[in-house]
């Protein structure tokens, strides 16, 4: 793969680890199968990528794809309808294969579903009488299956991310997860259109008990109904701090750039915007790295 960056950007590039990435087979169009990401990853030299579905766990497509390759390909699951929504019974079996996350409801959150406009192909698929998951009760505390799942992930040493719930949602699951002792918390594309963080609510799901959060390219493209700017991003990760941040792009769409090579282009528009290649590094390297267990 001939990609053109500068010597800063390729180095970073060789070590990254890219922990969201669609492939196919997958219901939607995908630009490359697990296989071929892997080759297009290992050949830039990159460390490993996680490849995700929405409606299934990836773990065994994961480790297929790593025995023919030979480069370290993870997967996870996350807890959409198609498995059950919040399911220990699903959680235990992918877990138990080696998943190194596991996603709270991402497609058929309600948060996602009633802001479904955001992102592109997605009203024909989530009709209005979809039965959407909310994680609290009546009350405002955590449904109890929760519980559960965050028991799986810590005797695993796996991570939790958040998926695509609301802020509500996501400050109990935060608070009650690290509380609980999950020790990697991940808060999946904070300030994508349909979620909206600003920067002091990030820095409050830090407080609470968060380990990272995850901003991914994508919500700047034109995958994504309505994409944020890439200034506005990098203002959100400049002030939040690149020891709570990790870098992934979230691609693998058709009209997206392959995935290797959105992530040299991610890498290469935060150095110019002004991150140390030390900050980078961090961002795209080492805290991708300690979420997958490397």
């Amino acid at each position: 793969m001939n990609l053109r960056f500068t010597p800063a950007a390729r180095g970073l590039l060789e070590g990254a680890c890219d922990i969201h990435i669609h492939s196919a087979p997958d219901v939607y169009p995908r630009i490359m199968n697990d296989v071929e990401l892997a080759q297009c990853a290992q050949e830039v030299g990159m460390r490993a990528i996680l490849i995700k579905n929405h409606w299934t766990e990836t773990v065994g497509r994961a480790q297929v794809a790593s025995d023919v390759t030979g480069f370290p390909v993870f997967g996870g699951i996350a807890m959409n309808l198609s498995v059950g929504g919040v399911n220990p019974r699903a959680v235990d079996p992918a877990l138990k294969m080696g998943a190194k996350t596991v996603w709270m409801p991402t497609l058929h959150s309600r948060e996602f579903v009633a802001n479904k406009s955001h992102v592109k192909n997605l009203a024909g698929e989530l009709g209005a009488d979809l039965q959407s998951l909310y994680l609290l009760k009546d009350d405002g505390s955590l449904l109890d299956e929760c519980y559960a799942v965050f028991d799986q992930i810590i005797a695993h040493d796996s991570s939790l991310a958040t998926g695509h719930i609301s802020k509500p949602e996501a400050k109990v699951l935060v608070a009650e997860a690290a509380k609980r002792g999950v020790k990697k918390i991940v808060v999946t594309h904070p300030m994508a259109s349909f979620v909206n963080y600003s920067v002091e609510e990030m820095k409050e799901l830090l407080d609470l008990g968060a380990t990272w959060l995850e901003h991914v390219f994508n919500d700047t493209t034109r995958q994504v109904g309505h994409p944020i700017t890439r200034e506005s991003m990098f203002e959100g990760m400049k002030a939040v701090g690149a020891d709570h941040c990790i870098m992934s792009t979230d691609s693998g769409q058709w009209l997206n750039p392959i995935p290797a090579q959105q992530m040299g282009i991610y890498i290469t528009d935060v150095l110019n915007y002004g991150f140390s290649e030390a900050e980078v590094r961090k961002m795209v390297q080492d805290n991708p790295a300690a979420m997958l267990g490397l």
